[in-house]
């Protein structure tokens, strides 16, 4: 028997804490007495002799009857209990001792189940949540369901009732309070003395805009006692404005209501001594981020819902997604509990709790699984094996088992047939849908966008998708109605009434996340999901703000991309974001006839001066002024704002100006242009030069390509005129510099380089014409670390080495002029870091680890907090150290300088939480962290390997970005290494086996990036290692002809660790590294560990 609380009569039973409990009455056993009470109970009903008792509680110390005797005495007087009379536990004479109470074991916490003890439909939920009457069949959650039942309990102890579960869409945070714990707390024992006389639920999805606080009344008045409505006689509208003007009334009828209850005699009443009503808001995250709702209507719930939570009566659960876990920390009454426990993590669970949510259930309803007729492993195996890979495991392995469900044979076998059918965990629910869609017509079929675009939308940070609810009165024709119908009938949207109308949702986010037309179709409109997010929010701000024009879409770009929406049938437009189109169009349309008319009036005043030639003077005079003050104000922001927008990596701040000065631009014809001045002509090209940084920034290649060719072609007529003007200079080499790193994100080193060496070619002209000049040192320096950068690509080493050493000569000169630059010690230390990378690529680790460990040094003489730029660079250093490390063996160093690392970009993320680049670094830092862990990972970070999964799958920044699948392949590769590590070997093998798919795409797609080869080498050599150990050594050697041949040319000029290690280990598995004595000398030089071929330990009780 477990550790874990039940019940024994009347009594809750705590093992943990040596006591007893019924109602208010706690009483405190030694061990030893609590070590009998369980092992009695365990055999409920039993007869156990005073030797098996003493022989199981004392093992082999001898102390004959009388301890025993004492203790059976002290559990009858703690239970309140007589052996004359016995109600708990009876003496058998000369034979023993039987427990003759119930034992009762909180929901969710039996290990085994009765076969056939459930009499209902499918066991198997699907994509909807369990819900109460579910709780027969729900299993594999009784650690969590314990462990959040005591949390809820003390934080009735401390008078604030309330308790947040935060974790990632898809780990059942609904279903762990539906099954889980409202059916403990709503049974007769409660839990800790606390209970729950009724529960209502308000899934926030539901909620309409202007109803949230009467749908918090509406939930409040389901509220029942034996039968009778609380609230009787009030409808949700009267509730909800007592609730908002007096709600103390409400709390107190509350209190009335339970007084009564507990008055009543009842044959069967509860042990519980602090009843409860109890409201459980799910998914939190809607009230917190959605645009329904102001930010005046947010606080105004949360206060209630607060108020309700310290009155002693209502009990306040909440659920919420944890990636909206920013927006948490900004309400204070969401966390000013969370130092006494009140905010509860839910994670994935893992393998052995999969397992019981596979095999229990199925049990329960007398269902019996297949076996593999190729592999001979049943069905359930097979499940659990697919399931603990996969990021959404819970909803899609409850739909698989839903679909196995409906397609068991007359003999209630589970089939592996099916299941293959279905295409496995990952296919079921895509290959469903397709199924589905395939049964209709084409009108039909050819509904789907407009359906998508009814329930698809995105937070307001624009990086996370999620799901709305529509009207089923919205669908404009018999195909669409058709369509959600079939979608509706096979579960993959749900049908519901939201205030009375007829609504249909998706009934669940993975469908979005799994089924590949949908997420092709988010992929293919991301542009619109965007700008229909935006403009949905701006629009909620203008209302807010009484239609102020200050909240007016701004001309140019913003305007132009909402009214691209009034010609997109796909997305229909509420009335209010229709409204404020119009209304910035009309304004703008004012805007542009002031404009014309100030011209109109220019060209009278021409006119005029012709006749008056000394005004003519003078108004021409004032007419220069006024442009050429324009035109310096617009050369201040795309020169020199921009130059400091580009050195901290925000040039998407830029976006709004460029766009302006662009139309300021536009206004002069082809013609006209050769009317500019040169400066009027350069802030042009200035200005296009901004526009395609910015769209670099996000992510759009194509339109940054083409704004920086056109500033290119718009900016070299003008070094002809000025060959030694250093701004155009300096922006000619920018140009240079974006235009070959296009080509650099694409591994495309060959074409990169020429841009490089223009980008160094001008900036060595800057330096000529101006060697003092700071501009021009640190863009010499700048243009030498570019090339480096190729140089390494290239494996040309030696080369790069010089140019870093030249680049930091460069950047140290200026570091002597002024040593208070922050960004110049940010850039000095990436500049040793590049040098640390070249000497490691020579096989030089010791060198490069005492580059770190200077740049470190450097960085701890200045103040890192408020400056993001420098903690990014601090981050980056210590996560190579941390590779470094790694690679001699010092795990426990490795994994200490990857906590640093995380720490260092995550305080960056704080002060710019947008900036994506740094996201992804993030997101390494988690990878290094769970690849040279020491210990289980969930005891240093707030993300276990399922969940971590979940949140790269989930993030929008992601869905778009080259880096997408390269950091899948790294994770998968770092849980690998991680489970091997925890002696997981199994699932070590599934991770390492997806690593390979993924590291082999990522070849075949960026042939000249020779990181690739070596993920897929050490990938190789882990699984070959991993199959050694678990017997299956058939593919062994293959592993690692393949792993050398992959390496052998890379190493000839490489001789970094990331090479050699998997290049060393394949020799040695093929048993050619002994003869390679070069290698094994730069090995030892380097003080590498682990360069032999060793098959990884099992061991015999892996940590969870």
């Amino acid at each position: 028997m477990s550790n874990s609380t039940f019940f024994f009569g009347d009594w809750q039973i705590n093992p943990q804490s040596n006591s007893v409990q019924s109602g208010d009455t706690i009483r405190t056993l030694e061990p030893k007495a609590m070590d009998v009470l369980r092992l009695l109970c365990q055999h409920q009903g039993e007869v156990l002799t005073p030797d098996d008792i003493i022989r199981q509680c004392w093992g082999d110390i001898a102390i004959g009857d009388n301890p025993l005797h004492k203790v059976i005495t002290q559990l009858r007087k703690a239970l309140g209990d007589q052996a004359s009379n016995p109600q708990y536990i009876e003496t058998i004479r000369k034979r023993g001792y039987r427990t003759i109470a119930s034992v009762e074991f909180p929901v969710g916490h039996h290990a085994k189940v009765t076969p056939a003890q459930w009499q209902g439909a499918s066991p198997f939920p699907g994509l909807r949540a369990f819900e109460t009457n579910d709780s027969s069949v729900f299993f594999g959650r009784s650690e969590q369901v314990n462990t959040l039942l005591n949390r809820i309990t003390k934080q009735v102890e401390f008078g604030r009732a309330f308790c947040l579960i935060l974790g990632p869409s898809g780990t059942g945070k609904s279903s762990l309070i539906n099954a889980g714990i409202m059916p403990n707390l709503m049974s007769k024992n409660g839990f800790n003395g606390v209970g729950v006389i009724d529960n209502a639920n308000l899934d926030l999805a539901d909620v309409t805009k202007d109803r949230l606080i009467i749908d918090i009344a509406s939930a409040m008045l389901d509220w029942e006692i034996n039968d009778q409505t609380v609230f009787s006689d009030c409808s949700a509208e009267m509730l909800a404005n007592t609730l908002q003007n007096d709600i103390n009334a409400v709390i107190e009828y509350c209190q009335l209501a339970l007084a009564n209850h507990s008055s009543i005699n009842d044959d069967n009443p509860p042990t519980y001594s602090r009843p409860h009503f109890s409201l459980f808001i799910d998914r939190l995250e809607i009230l917190l981020a959605s645009p329904l709702f102001t930010e005046s209507e947010r606080n105004n719930a949360l206060d209630i819902l607060e108020t309700l939570a310290v009155s002693g009566v209502i009990l306040i659960i909440s659920a919420c997604r944890n990636d909206f876990y920013p927006q948490v920390v900004s309400h204070p009454s969401l966390m000013a509990g969370k130092a006494n426990g009140s905010h509860f993590d839910l994670s994935a669970p893992t393998r052995a709790e999969l397992m019981q949510m596979i095999r229990l259930p199925a049990n329960a309803a007398n269902l019996t699984w297949t076996l593999d007729p190729d592999t001979a492993m049943p069905l359930d195996e097979i499940l659990c094996s697919d399931a603990a890979s996969n990021p959404d495991a819970l909803p899609m392995l409850q739909y698989t088992l839903q679909s196995l469900y409906l397609n068991k044979d007359d003999d209630n076998q589970l089939l592996v047939s099916v299941y293959h059918s279905l295409g496995g965990i990952e296919g079921a629910i895509g290959k469903n849908a397709e199924e589905v869609l395939g049964q209709l017509s084409n009108s039909e079929r050819a509904a789907l966008p407009k359906i998508l675009s009814m329930l698809v939308t995105l937070t307001e940070d624009e990086k996370s998708i999620t799901s709305n609810t529509a009207r089923w009165s919205d669908l404009s024709s018999d195909a669409e109605i058709n369509l959600v119908k079939a979608m509706v009938d096979n579960r993959l949207f749900v049908s519901h009434l939201q205030h009375d109308q007829a609504c249909f949702s998706i009934a669940h986010e993975a469908l979005l996340r799994r089924w590949p037309r949908a997420t092709k179709w988010i992929t293919d409109h991301s542009d619109s999901l965007a700008i229909k997010s935006r403009l949905q929010h701006q629009s909620n701000r203008w209302l807010a703000e009484s239609k102020s024009n200050a909240y007016l879409l701004a001309e140019g770009k913003p305007l132009v991309e909402a009214s691209t929406l009034l010609d997109n049938q796909l997305f229909s437009l509420e009335p209010q974001e229709l409204a404020l189109i119009q209304a910035s169009t009309k304004q703008a349309n004012i805007g542009r006839w002031r404009r014309r008319a100030v011209m109109l009036a220019l060209v009278a005043l021409t006119l005029i001066s012709v006749a008056m030639s000394i005004r003519s003077i003078e108004a021409e005079t004032q007419a220069q002024q006024k442009r050429l003050a324009a035109e310096n104000l617009l050369g201040f922001m795309v020169g020199e704002f921009a130059d400091k927008m580009r050195g901290i990596g925000r040039m998407d701040l830029l976006d709004g100006i460029s766009n302006k000065a662009l139309e300021y631009f536009s206004d002069f014809s082809a013609d006209d242009a050769s009317y500019l001045s040169f400066e009027a002509r350069f802030q042009h090209g200035q200005t296009l030069e901004a526009m395609g940084e910015v769209a670099y920034s996000r992510g759009n290649t194509d339109e940054a390509h083409s704004a920086l060719i056109a500033a290119r072609e718009r900016m070299l007529p003008l070094l002809e005129m000025q060959p030694q003007h250093l701004s155009l200079l300096k922006t000619l080499g920018a140009n240079a510099f974006w235009l070959g790193q296009l080509e650099y994100d694409q591994n495309d080193w060959t074409a990169a380089q020429p841009w490089f060496e223009q980008y160094l070619t001008y900036s060595q002209t800057m330096y000529q014409y101006a060697p003092d000049d700071n501009d021009a040192l640190m863009e010499l320096s700048y243009a030498q670390n570019s090339l480096g950068s190729i140089y390494m690509k290239q494996q040309n080493f030696t080369d790069a080495r010089e140019a870093f050493e030249q680049s930091l000569q460069l950047k140290r000169q200026l570091w002597d002029k002024d040593q208070t630059n922050s960004q110049l010690i940010a850039d000095i230390a990436d500049t040793r870091s590049w040098l640390a990378s070249a000497a490691v690529s020579q096989g030089d680790v010791v060198a490069a680890i005492k580059i770190h460990q200077q740049i470190q040094i450097e960085l701890a003489n200045t103040v890192l907090e408020k400056q993001p730029y420098l903690l990014e660079r601090s981050s980056s250093s210590y996560a190579l150290l941390a590779k470094l490390l790694n690679y001699q063996g010092q795990r426990q160093q490795a994994f200490e300088k990857a906590q640093l690392s995380l720490a260092g970009i995550t305080n960056a993320l704080k002060q710019d939480p947008k900036n994506d680049i740094w996201k992804t670094q993030q997101y390494s830092a988690y990878l290094d962290m769970l690849a040279f862990s020491p210990d289980p990972i969930e005891q240093a970070t707030e993300y276990s390997i399922e969940s971590l999964a979940i949140i790269i799958d989930t993030d929008m920044t992601l869905v778009t970005s080259t880096k997408k699948n390269d950091l899948w392949a790294k994770y998968q590769l770092a849980a690998a290494n991680y489970l091997a590590s925890q002696g997981r070997l199994s699932e070590s093998l599934v991770h390492t086996r997806q690593a390979i798919i993924f590291f082999s795409q990522l070849i075949t797609e960026f042939t000249q990036n020779t990181t690739y080869p070596a993920g897929l080498a050490q990938s190789n050599m882990l699984a070959a290692s991993l199959q050694t150990s678990l017997g299956e050594s058939q593919q062994v050697n293959s592993l690692c002809q393949q792993s050398k041949a992959l390496l052998a040319s890379i190493v000839d000029n490489n001789s970094s660790p990331q090479y050699t290690i998997p290049y060393a280990q394949a020799l040695d598995c093929l048993g050619e590294l002994d003869q390679q004595l070069d290698l094994l000398q730069l090995l030892q030089q380097s003080n590498i560990a682990d360069y032999r071929f060793n098959p990884k330990i099992k061991t015999l009780n892996p940590k969870p």
